[in-house]
């Protein structure tokens, strides 16, 4: 539990200490749950990382928690939505300032920000990207009609303008962003991603009814412009296959198997090794690494590769940002 001025009560925090494995350029990753989502729910990437050498942070947001939604559900409070971002971002920004103060018993070469739906959207915005002006036009026109086949449109446009938050600059030592079922192609249409500090990992599923790959991955990557940065699309995923359920979810586990797409844990087994790689891109790139062939030093390949993996009968595609672009063509 993390004392913060924002906050009455602690703010619940899962700390994950590394294995033996470590190395001098590991950044340490600040995980955050999507709304209606527990700490608990990224426990498998966040133990898989730590396992690997990583040091992890996961933050649960009370008032857009597991906890609030049921409180809705039974009358006691209206649903929680887009007004919770400030309070999330708020959190984040609290946890930084600890870790640096040393009050989080955390250490790293600089931090990665991960957030799953709305724990992605919370990490855009903390990491200084500035929402492009015109959003409330931009609704009028989407919200047109019903936004069914994407319901995170409801989310954006919960946020009119003169309520978004100010765009801050980026964390100090900030190294990258993975965002999971991420969305925000009306706060961010392109190009206004464009000036994103830092490479980013965005992984989407072919399957999502809440953040439609289409609409919000692909739509937002194709801003991205750092050369390490991925897209991710896993063929049969769901918004729902990055969360690990348990039996106190009983929300989510009244979700049809439609919403749940491919078994999320094979899902999650195939995620843990795209990060993995993600993250060994930004530390052999800070770390300034060559290879050997044969008798010359080379840099080594620009970040993780474009590629078609298959693992447990789930596949992904890995995009950078030209076969992005051809798909986006494709379309």
């Amino acid at each position: 539990l993390l004392r913060i001025a924002s906050r009455r009560e602690p703010l619940p925090l899962d700390i994950w200490t590394p294995g033996p494995v470590r190395r001098s350029s590991q950044p340490w990753v600040l995980m955050m749950p999507g709304l209606g989502g527990n700490a608990d729910q990224l426990s498998w990437l966040a133990g898989a990382l730590a396992a690997r050498g990583w040091p992890v942070v996961v933050l649960q947001h009370p008032g857009s928690d597991a906890q609030a939604v049921k409180a809705a559900l039974n009358g006691q409070r209206p649903p929680p939505g887009a007004e919770t971002l400030r309070d999330r971002l708020a959190d984040v920004e609290a946890v930084l300032s600890a870790q640096q103060d040393g009050h989080v018993p955390i250490e790293g070469d600089g931090v990665v920000l991960a957030g799953h739906s709305l724990g992605g959207l919370t990490a855009l915005f903390a990491s200084g990207a500035a929402p492009l002006p015109g959003l409330d036009g931009r609704c009028r026109e989407a919200l047109q009609r019903l936004p069914l086949h994407n319901p995170s449109r409801l989310i954006q446009c919960q946020l009119p303008e003169a309520a978004l938050p100010r765009a801050a600059p980026p964390p100090a030592r900030l190294r990258g962003l993975i965002l999971l079922n991420s969305f925000g192609s009306l706060l961010w249409p392109e190009p206004a991603l464009a000036s994103l500090p830092v490479p980013v990992l965005m992984v989407g599923g072919s399957m999502d009814l809440v953040t439609p790959p289409l609409e919000e991955q692909l739509a937002l990557f194709q801003s991205v412009r750092d050369h390490l940065s991925r897209l991710v699309v896993v063929s049969g995923g769901s918004h729902f296959s990055p969360v690990r359920l348990s039996e106190r979810d009983e929300v989510l586990l009244r979700l049809g198997r439609e919403l749940v797409g491919t078994d999320p844990l094979r899902v999650q087994e195939l995620l843990v090794g795209i990060s993995r790689d993600f993250l060994l891109s930004l530390e052999r790139t800070a770390a300034g690494e060559t290879v050997q062939q044969g008798s010359v030093q080379q840099a080594p390949p620009p970040g993780l590769p474009p590629q078609r993996r298959s693992q447990l009968g789930v596949t992904a595609f890995v995009l950078d940002g030209a076969a992005a672009r051809r798909w986006r063509s494709g379309l």
